[in-house]
């Protein structure tokens, strides 16, 4: 079958930079050339600082990751078949308390904003925690969903996440879980409740299966059928049209047997021995989540082959 891919998450960014790579070719999990198994392709690039910068630093760190990012020679001087590239920030922490700097964010490109990763923050509770959001958290999270962007539930505690999906509510904005995977089949703080898969489908979000190991199964000895383990817990739970990729890829731990992107289609491969039907497979790998975005993100999707 022909195979699009429209993946929600991955930290290709960082190591990018990090590692001073090209986005054409490299030897990371993510590159355009790894990425020529599919049709069409949509990348959320994350913008991810280091916990250990303070959050000022991390804010020049996210500058310097961006730039970089604009600068690559495959973003600058697209081909007419380039992939569409969206923006977001993990770990809003580098707002260093700076209300007027989600409106840079915004002006830079960012779209989907995942406020918190770890601990407790100037935004509030991570899901390592059982705190809310901070007062400036809400204040800066209620202005992003007020300019339109998408706010994510990945790395948020429960009663952030509660107060995630009150202020996007307010702005009739969804809420997306861009990378997580399912609490009940992997009890780690990172994974969702089914309170929050239901609030998640109800609000018309999408949820980004993340191919982490520990985030699988506990012991990290993940395959392909623990993958399809989460897919198939997902659309039990009604997610159908609701489901997605958010890989995680350059920012987790992956299955042995999907190293990188040029292996996703074996997960396809998987799904189609398990009597997944094309359609379906389609909606997971691109469908659902371009259907999203031609929703709430229409003018990125629809006017440019990248966010520039």
């Amino acid at each position: 079958m022909r195979l699009s891919l429209f993946d929600l998450h991955c930290d290709t960014a960082y190591e990018m930079h990090r590692q001073r790579q090209p986005l054409k070719e490299n030897t990371l999990a993510v590159s355009l050339q790894k990425a020529a198994a599919f049709d069409r392709y949509v990348q959320v690039m994350a913008h991810w600082t280091e916990p250990s910068l303070s959050d000022e630093k991390g804010w020049q760190a996210f500058c310097a990751m961006l730039e970089n990012l604009k600068n690559d020679p495959s973003v600058k001087h697209p081909s007419p078949n380039a992939p569409t590239l969206l923006l977001s920030v993990e770990d809003a922490r580098i707002l260093c308390g700076i209300p007027e700097r989600v409106d840079v964010l915004y002006s830079h490109g960012v779209r989907i904003l995942t406020p918190l990763w770890k601990g407790e923050t100037c935004i509030g509770g991570s899901h390592d925690t059982d705190l809310g959001l901070t007062e400036f958290g809400r204040k800066a999270l209620s202005r992003a969903a007020e300019l339109g962007m998408i706010l994510d539930i990945s790395h948020a505690s429960e009663k952030a996440s509660e107060e995630i999906f009150e202020i996007s509510a307010k702005s009739e904005r969804p809420v997306i879980a861009s990378h997580s995977n399912a609490f009940a089949l992997c009890p780690v703080s990172r994974n969702l409740r089914k309170w929050q898969i239901d609030k998640l489908l109800s609000c018309d979000g999408v949820i980004g299966i993340n191919l982490h190991r520990y985030f699988l199964t506990e012991d990290g000895n993940a395959t392909i059928d623990h993958i399809l383990s989460h897919i198939e817990y997902f659309l039990e739970n009604g997610a159908e049209d609701h489901l997605a990729l958010g890989c995680d890829m350059d920012g987790c731990d992956l299955p042995t047997d999907i190293p990188d992107l040029s292996k996703l289609p074996l997960l396809a491969k998987a799904l189609q021995k398990a009597n997944y039907s094309e359609e379906l497979i389609n909606k997971i790998f691109y469908q659902n989540a371009y259907s999203f975005a031609q929703k709430y993100l229409r003018e990125e999707i629809d006017t440019s082959t990248s966010f520039l």
